[in-house]
């Protein structure tokens, strides 16, 4: 099939006016990128990422953008015609050609297409300039009224405008609120008979038989719709099915039988079979469009209820081609604080996913919409994705005006994403509904909010009816707010005051389902010899550290500036004192985090069932900083790395803590098929046994193996072994309560590399 894109390949330049004197500039231009790289690179501005200096950034938030480039005009064949596509431009810009106007854009998470004039056009020359207004200059034309709310002041611009909340400073991000063409750019022929929308879904699906929909639109400019057919053809593995079909108008369908199909399922649970789609539109024997992708057959339903019973008891569970799911997951984050810069970061970080065993990422409603790649990856790898709408912690505003913006771009990114087999869920956003339980929202229902409960539950309806959709992140039901009772939600976010790991909120939370669930742990030390000065290295709390943690505008005492004193209590709290050498509180605080981190996870995994899954919080920085996240920003991995994805492997046998003289191991199997062998319980260091036995547990369940008497003012590592058909497999417990010795720990730690991790030795320290 003939080639229908021209990538705007042709070197770019960029023109502003410095802000430090006023004098014009021009600079090359990378797109995709951002004015922030072009600047960086042109030597115009220091590293956004070092020491303090995306707090000094805040002049070029005050200025317009010029991108100019050229390009031919290919050669058009009789009816076609051409336009501009731009997957991504931040955010409010004027697209010219020649000098004419021909398109505004004002959206940065969706692609702007823009008919081009034949008259226009050069042979040869063509000038294309995209003028980018200040998105904070921009943000002025709103008023904001007094019940459309950011949870922080200075993300209150970010009401209105459609770009991510987080480029005005989050606890996960700096602010850098720059500018650009952050997604590919092109010159488009458009065909004059082409599928316009099409959609493929699973509404059946055993290994017997299943059942899948078609429905498409396409255009035709020809006078009359007679000729028309379609050829639809799928194949997976040498499993092939064919079907030709009339048609009579521009929009059709029909459901079809698809025997004997290979089935999709997320890692874990199944194969990811892929069938290869192909689309045929035929007119009079000839194929005018073809659309190629690829899907999964399979079926994805969220069962829940709308609140926990009085004695607690709900749902909330994904149910997978008639089976339930546990859910182990993680957050997703943007890849890079800066969009545009790095797009090899969506793969690298993914395949962290992967590693650790997660079978769902939660797209995080405070960043982007990503690119196709993110999706196909997580088709091929099995990765669940719950996707949420990009609203954060925020009431948006509710006019008219408004809300026919969203709902333009809730068309087009349901539209995209929709026939992706890994995207389980819409979400209409992150902690939204939460804001309603505190004045002076309190006095009505998160119902009221609009966008989350009529212009995005319709836009599901009307474009991806066979998916689930979920108001928000936690959904707080009208019915739990009447009750001002969070904790009646079966799905919630467990943060908490983030006190002691094992503090009475988290071991006697009664959520089914947590989606957000993290702890810090401090970044490696010659990571942070990579983005914070020398002379303020062991100033915890002074201004490069405080900037890093993430805190906007050089504040030491603003909303986001208390992380980092969290992160020492947190540790002090485990080893009853604060390490003053730099080295030794980064051991203190990755140990606390990763002891933390699968404690949250285990003691969902040994309740399988009474709870479902849990999503924690999170997996990598998109920038230089102090985080819950478990791999820096330059890759290296903290020590919760590790102690994840232990925590995360397919069979683990799980202690639990004291009750009663007594733990409890319990036997979790996220495998298909049931499990058996002979199991060991012993003190790590001495091999005084514990317990000893058989286990036995069926196929995606989780079963009590037995108990062993403990001592709670004991401080000791214990090793589970146990035979995993033939193969041993090993997990630790830690027993005792706070404060705990750091030499002492450090050996344990040093034996649980030999014995358990062997993959440590990449650690960037030594335990032994």
């Amino acid at each position: 099939m003939r080639n229908m894109t021209n990538p705007l390949a042709h070197p770019w330049t960029l023109s502003f006016l410095d802000p430090a004197d006023g004098s014009p500039r021009s600079i090359p231009a990378q797109v995709p990128g951002n004015v922030l790289g072009d600047l960086f690179r042109a030597g115009l501005i220091p590293d956004p990422y070092w020491g303090s200096n995306s707090v000094a950034l805040r002049p070029y938030e005050f200025v317009d953008w010029e991108y100019r480039t050229t390009f031919a005009a290919p050669q058009l064949q009789p009816r076609e015609r051409l336009q501009a596509v731009f997957e991504g431009i931040d955010t409010v810009a004027d697209v010219f050609v020649n000098g004419t106007c021909i398109g505004h854009a004002e959206n940065m998470v969706i692609a702007h297409r823009f008919d081009i004039d034949a008259a226009l056009l050069k042979a040869d020359g063509n000038e294309l300039v995209v003028k980018i207004r200040s998105s904070a200059n921009a943000a002025r034309a709103y008023r904001v009224p007094p019940a459309s709310v950011a949870t922080c002041d200075y993300n209150t611009e970010g009401l209105f405008l459609r770009r991510p909340m987080h480029t005005y400073g989050w606890d996960i991000a700096p602010r850098l609120v720059g500018a650009g063409l952050w997604r590919p750019a092109c010159i488009e022929t458009v065909k004059p008979e082409r599928w316009t929308d099409l959609y493929l879904t699973t509404t059946h699906a055993t290994p017997k038989s299943s059942r899948l929909l078609l429905r498409w639109n396409f255009a035709s400019d020809r006078p009359t719709l007679m000729g028309y057919e379609g050829r639809l053809t799928m194949e997976c593995r040498g499993h092939k099915y064919e079907r030709r079909f009339p048609i009579y108008f521009t929009s059709g369908g029909f459901s079809f039988e698809l025997p004997q199909a290979h089935l999709w399922y997320p890692l874990g649970s199944g194969e990811q079979n892929l069938y290869d789609v192909r689309l045929e539109l035929i007119h009079d024997g000839q194929v005018v469009d073809t659309r190629t992708w690829r899907t999964g057959v399979r079926t994805i339903e969220l069962r829940r209820t709308e609140i926990l019973d009085a004695e607690r008891k709900g749902e909330f569970v994904f149910i997978v081609n008639g089976r339930r799911i546990f859910i182990k997951g993680s957050n997703w984050v943007p890849s890079n604080a800066i969009h545009g810069e790095a797009p090899e970061r969506i793969r690298q970080n993914l395949e962290l996913f992967i590693d650790l065993g997660c079978n769902m990422v939660r797209c995080w409603g405070g960043s982007v919409y990503e690119d196709r790649e993110f999706y196909d990856f997580c088709d091929e790898h099995g990765l669940l994705v719950w996707q949420d709408f990009m609203f954060a912690c925020e009431v948006p505003p509710q006019d008219e005006e408004f809300l026919a913006r969203v709902r333009r771009e809730a068309e087009a990114v349901v539209c995209r994403l929709r026939n992706h087999p890994s995207l389980a869920i819409w979400s209409g956003d992150n902690e939204c509904d939460e804001l309603f339980f505190y004045p002076p929202f309190r006095k009505h229902p998160p119902s009221v909010n609009r966008i989350t409960r009529e212009v995005l539950p319709q836009v599901v309806f009307r474009f991806d009816p066979n998916r689930d959709y979920l108001p928000s992140s936690p959904y707080l039901s009208d019915a739990v707010h009447r009750l001002q009772d969070r904790t009646r939600a079966p799905e919630q976010h467990l943060w908490g005051f983030r006190d002691s790991w094992k503090d009475r909120f988290y071991k006697e939370n009664q959520a089914i389902f947590a989606s957000e669930m993290g702890y810090h742990g401090m970044t490696n030390v010659e990571s942070i010899r990579r983005f914070i000065p020398e002379e303020e290295i062991n100033d915890r709390h002074g201004a490069a550290w405080t900037c890093h943690a993430s805190q906007p505008f050089g504040v030491l005492n603003g909303p986001y500036s208390y992380r980092n004193t969290l992160m020492e209590n947190q540790s002090r709290n485990f080893w009853g004192y604060l390490a003053e050498d730099l080295e030794e509180f980064m051991k203190c605080s990755q140990i606390a985090q990763a002891e933390a981190m699968k404690y949250f996870i285990e003691i969902f995994r040994a309740r399988k069932w009474d709870k479902t899954g849990i999503i924690w919080w999170n997996v990598i920085d998109c920038w230089p900083q102090f985080s819950d996240a478990v791999v820096d920003y330059y890759y290296v991995r903290k020590l919760a790395y590790y102690y994840i994805k232990q925590a995360q492997q397919p069979l683990s046998l799980i202690v639990s803590d004291p009750a009663d003289w007594h733990c409890q191991l319990t036997a979790v199997n996220d495998r298909t098929s049931p499990a058996s062998g002979g199991f060991k319980v012993t003190d790590l260091v001495t091999g005084e046994t514990f317990a000893e036995g058989e286990y036995e547990v069926s196929a995606e369940s989780a079963s009590h193996v037995g108990a062993f008497r403990v001592s709670r003012g004991d401080h000791r590592m214990l090793l589970i072994e146990w035979n995993d058909n033939g193969t041993r497999s090993c997990n630790h417990y830690l027993l005792g309560s706070p404060p705990f010795k750091l030499g002492q720990y450090l050996d344990w730690l040093g034996r649980l590399d030999a014995r358990l991790y062997h993959a440590m030795g990449r650690h960037e320290w030594k335990t032994v």
